[in-house]
Protein backbone atom coordinates (compact mmCIF):
# COMPACT_ATOMS: atom_id res chain seq x y z
CA UNK A 1 0.00 0.00 0.00
CA UNK A 2 0.90 3.21 -1.14
CA UNK A 3 1.32 6.86 0.50
CA UNK A 4 -1.13 9.41 -0.53
CA UNK A 5 -0.09 12.68 -0.36
CA UNK A 6 -2.46 13.22 2.37
CA UNK A 7 -1.00 10.84 4.20
CA UNK A 8 2.75 12.38 4.15
CA UNK A 9 0.24 15.71 5.13
CA UNK A 10 -0.83 13.86 8.50
CA UNK A 11 2.69 12.83 8.93
CA UNK A 12 4.81 15.85 8.65
CA UNK A 13 1.82 17.48 11.12
CA UNK A 14 2.23 14.93 13.79
CA UNK A 15 6.21 15.10 13.22
CA UNK A 16 5.51 18.85 14.11
CA UNK A 17 3.03 18.34 17.03
CA UNK A 18 6.08 15.74 18.98
CA UNK A 19 8.83 18.07 18.21
CA UNK A 20 6.79 20.96 19.45
CA UNK A 21 5.71 18.86 22.70
CA UNK A 22 9.79 18.11 23.03
CA UNK A 23 10.71 21.78 23.17
CA UNK A 24 8.02 22.68 25.48
CA UNK A 25 8.76 20.21 27.94
CA UNK A 26 10.05 21.34 31.02
CA UNK A 27 13.24 19.17 32.18
CA UNK A 28 13.24 18.19 35.44
CA UNK A 29 14.37 20.21 38.32
CA UNK A 30 17.52 19.25 39.60
CA UNK A 31 17.43 17.36 43.02
CA UNK A 32 18.02 19.50 46.27
CA UNK A 33 21.12 19.21 48.90
CA UNK A 34 20.36 18.18 52.17
CA UNK A 35 20.99 21.59 53.46
CA UNK A 36 18.71 23.17 50.76
CA UNK A 37 15.71 20.76 51.55
CA UNK A 38 16.40 21.65 55.33
CA UNK A 39 16.66 25.18 55.18
CA UNK A 40 13.51 25.35 52.76
CA UNK A 41 11.45 23.16 55.56
CA UNK A 42 12.61 25.18 58.42
CA UNK A 43 11.41 28.46 56.47
CA UNK A 44 8.40 26.35 55.61
CA UNK A 45 7.84 25.19 59.42
CA UNK A 46 8.61 28.79 60.69
CA UNK A 47 5.93 30.43 58.25
CA UNK A 48 3.69 27.71 59.22
CA UNK A 49 3.70 28.20 63.01
CA UNK A 50 3.00 31.88 62.11
CA UNK A 51 -0.18 30.76 60.13
CA UNK A 52 -1.43 28.62 63.16
CA UNK A 53 -1.00 31.40 65.61
CA UNK A 54 1.77 28.80 67.39
CA UNK A 55 4.22 31.51 68.91
CA UNK A 56 6.18 29.22 70.97
CA UNK A 57 7.10 27.23 67.99
CA UNK A 58 7.79 30.06 65.43
CA UNK A 59 10.32 31.12 67.96
CA UNK A 60 11.70 28.12 68.47
CA UNK A 61 12.97 28.37 64.67
CA UNK A 62 15.07 31.60 65.02
CA UNK A 63 18.91 31.25 65.31
CA UNK A 64 20.27 31.74 69.40
CA UNK A 65 21.63 35.13 68.70
CA UNK A 66 17.78 36.20 67.33
CA UNK A 67 16.21 34.57 70.29
CA UNK A 68 18.48 36.49 72.73
CA UNK A 69 17.55 39.88 71.08
CA UNK A 70 13.86 38.80 72.22
CA UNK A 71 12.76 37.65 75.91
CA UNK A 72 10.50 35.42 75.00
CA UNK A 73 8.00 34.31 71.59
CA UNK A 74 5.31 37.14 72.93
CA UNK A 75 8.44 40.11 72.02
CA UNK A 76 9.55 37.92 69.32
CA UNK A 77 6.02 37.78 67.07
CA UNK A 78 5.04 41.76 68.44
CA UNK A 79 7.98 42.76 65.87
CA UNK A 80 7.49 40.26 63.22
CA UNK A 81 3.68 41.35 63.39
CA UNK A 82 4.98 45.01 63.44
CA UNK A 83 7.67 44.71 60.66
CA UNK A 84 7.46 41.68 58.89
CA UNK A 85 3.64 41.45 57.82
CA UNK A 86 4.00 39.24 54.91
CA UNK A 87 5.90 36.63 56.12
CA UNK A 88 3.18 36.51 59.17
CA UNK A 89 0.43 36.68 56.63
CA UNK A 90 2.03 34.64 53.89
CA UNK A 91 -0.37 32.55 51.65
CA UNK A 92 2.22 31.45 49.24
CA UNK A 93 5.76 30.80 49.51
CA UNK A 94 8.04 29.83 46.60
CA UNK A 95 11.86 29.03 46.71
CA UNK A 96 13.33 30.51 42.93
CA UNK A 97 16.93 28.77 43.45
CA UNK A 98 19.14 26.68 46.28
CA UNK A 99 20.52 28.98 49.14
CA UNK A 100 23.83 30.92 48.63
CA UNK A 101 26.81 30.26 50.72
CA UNK A 102 28.10 33.43 52.13
CA UNK A 103 31.97 33.91 51.50
CA UNK A 104 33.18 30.37 51.64
CA UNK A 105 31.17 29.57 55.01
CA UNK A 106 28.89 26.86 54.39
CA UNK A 107 27.22 26.80 57.84
CA UNK A 108 26.06 30.49 56.45
CA UNK A 109 23.54 30.78 53.71
CA UNK A 110 20.76 33.46 51.99
CA UNK A 111 17.88 31.95 50.93
CA UNK A 112 15.67 33.79 48.63
CA UNK A 113 11.86 33.69 49.02
CA UNK A 114 8.86 34.75 47.39
CA UNK A 115 5.80 35.78 48.96
CA UNK A 116 2.50 36.17 48.77
CA UNK A 117 0.85 37.61 51.53
CA UNK A 118 -3.83 37.12 52.40
CA UNK A 119 -4.23 40.83 50.24
CA UNK A 120 -2.18 39.28 46.92
CA UNK A 121 0.87 41.75 47.86
CA UNK A 122 4.46 39.98 46.76
CA UNK A 123 7.26 40.58 48.63
CA UNK A 124 10.61 39.01 48.02
CA UNK A 125 13.00 38.18 50.98
CA UNK A 126 15.98 37.37 51.85
CA UNK A 127 16.70 34.43 54.39
CA UNK A 128 19.97 34.25 56.86
CA UNK A 129 20.19 30.70 57.38
CA UNK A 130 22.65 29.59 60.00
CA UNK A 131 23.75 26.09 60.67
CA UNK A 132 23.61 25.23 64.30
CA UNK A 133 26.13 22.65 66.17
CA UNK A 134 23.92 19.99 65.60
CA UNK A 135 23.64 20.07 62.29
CA UNK A 136 20.12 21.85 62.44
CA UNK A 137 19.24 25.32 60.34
CA UNK A 138 17.81 28.33 62.09
CA UNK A 139 16.64 31.62 60.31
CA UNK A 140 19.38 33.85 61.75
CA UNK A 141 17.61 37.20 59.91
CA UNK A 142 15.15 37.98 57.10
CA UNK A 143 15.52 41.43 54.37
CA UNK A 144 12.23 42.00 53.12
CA UNK A 145 12.23 43.66 49.51
CA UNK A 146 8.33 44.64 48.69
CA UNK A 147 7.82 44.59 45.21
CA UNK A 148 4.39 46.21 43.42
CA UNK A 149 3.63 43.10 41.98
CA UNK A 150 0.24 41.63 42.63
CA UNK A 151 -0.26 37.78 42.39
CA UNK A 152 -3.69 37.56 40.31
Amino acid sequence: MALTRRDFMILGVLACLAAGVALVRQPDAPALAAHDTAIRDVILQQIDAFGRGDDAAAFAFAAPDIQAQFLGPEVFIAMVKAHYRPVYTAQKVAFPEPAQAIEDRPETRVQRVYITDRRGRNTHARYIMQKQPDASWKIAGCQLIETDQLDI
